[in-house]
């Protein structure tokens, strides 16, 4: 059996995971809209700490697990709590803490007064195999694309450690008692260290590219998302207008465009103010949405003009949509302490089939539906083809 310098080893991975750590740490001071860099910082330097204090004590095989151990369990738990907050949940704090002292009470009991080293060998194997567990599970098919790779890989690794750890409790559960004399030359501890230490890097890795990712998703939703309501902007808009009407062009899929206008929304800012007509905005942008279906596509095209794009659409469907969207913002009032604010909409209405697929064009048509809409007293809903046997 092949001897392993374990220290250089664990040294030299430790040492790239400590810059990992800082990496996480300076970018979690810079962008604190994104959550969890700061627990796999602190996690990296607390299991980094306890595999240092654990390798000081490798030859003393009775003082080998304290507090080292606990140390490593207490910081692979901040990484459940890292994973929670970087996919939106709301991190358990109890988590490491009740790792942590299971880990002192179990290796204190068996170490120090049943004087039993391979019962605490298996108790903090299987104490880290479901820990690793746990990371696997929250790290699993959480997204798509390139994040959900990244996911699926750290899951994947996740993983391989738990199985690791568990065949680490095996070996402990059925190797001749005499090992742990030399606790020190077990080649399976050897192994597992190692590894471990490897993996530790391989996972600071994983976690700073995923963090990279988000950070580089949240800068393209600030290009294209409108700040005011939360949905597209007209960059957005047009981006994924431009998309859909590929997709419809090659299919020879029909698709329509609603151009919503607020009514007389410039008396509300006059009467009641710029910040009462953003409130009216996000109000609008609200009941559209919640009226829309899946594949439709909405965005504020500018000022108190709304858009919406839907694939596999004719004029009749859109305007039956357009019409659930007037009915739906006349029926819902802006409400907000004592405001009481009646607000309509006007819509236009125009598909490819008539108008083409050419963004301008549709846009266009729309528009010209809209003013028709408009000038025949508001709060309507008017069709492409009502303006063209008006004409």
């Amino acid at each position: 059996m092949p001897q392993f310098d374990l220290k250089t080893i664990i040294f030299m991975s430790m040492l790239l995971t400590f810059m990992l750590s800082m990496l996480l740490a300076i970018t979690r001071v810079h962008h604190k809209e994104v959550n969890g860099p700061g627990y796999w910082s602190v996690g990296n330097l607390v299991v980094g700490l306890g595999m240092v204090l654990v390798l000081m004590q490798l030859d003393a095989a009775k003082a080998l697990f304290l507090p080292g151990t606990a140390l490593i369990g207490a910081g692979l738990s901040l990484y459940i709590n890292g994973i929670q907050a970087f996919v939106g949940k709301k991190p358990d704090h109890r988590i490491p803490a009740v790792i942590f002292s299971i880990l002192v009470l179990v290796d204190y009991y068996f170490m120090q007064i049943s004087h039993d080293i391979r019962t605490t060998v298996i108790m903090d194997a299987l104490t880290f195999s479901v820990i690793y567990l746990a990371c696997a599970r929250l790290t699993f098919a959480q997204d798509e694309g390139v994040l959900g790779n990244l996911y699926w890989i750290t899951s994947s690794l996740f993983l391989f450690l738990a199985l690791l750890m568990l065949g680490r409790a095996i070996s402990a559960s059925s190797v001749d008692i005499s090992v742990f004399d030399s606790f020190a030359t077990w080649p399976v501890n050897a192994y597992t260290f190692i590894v471990g230490a490897v993996s530790q890097f391989f996972i600071s890795s994983l976690f700073v590219l995923m963090l990279s990712y988000q950070l580089n998703q949240n800068l393209a939703s600030m290009v294209t998302i409108d700040g005011l309501t939360g949905i597209l902007n007209r960059r957005g808009l047009e981006d994924s207008a431009l998309k859909m009407q590929g997709i419809c062009r090659r299919i020879n899929m029909s698709m329509a465009v609603l151009l919503i206008d607020i009514d007389h929304f410039k008396k509300v800012n006059d009467q009641h103010g710029h910040l009462v007509g953003d409130d009216v905005l996000r109000h609008i942008a609200g009941v559209i949405s919640k009226a829309l279906r899946t594949g439709d596509v909405v965005g504020r095209y500018g000022g108190e003009e709304f858009s919406v794009f839907m694939p596999n659409t004719n004029e009749n469907d859109a305007g039956v949509l357009a019409e659930r969207i007037r009915a739906a913002a006349e029926a819902t009032p802006f409400k907000d302490n004592n405001l009481n604010i009646s607000v309509t909409v006007s819509i236009g209405v125009a598909d490819s089939v008539r108008a083409g697929y050419d963004f301008k064009g549709l846009i266009a048509a729309a528009d010209g539906t809209l003013y028709a809409a408009k000038n025949s007293g508001r709060n309507r809903v008017m069709r492409y083809t009502q303006t063209k046997l008006a004409l």
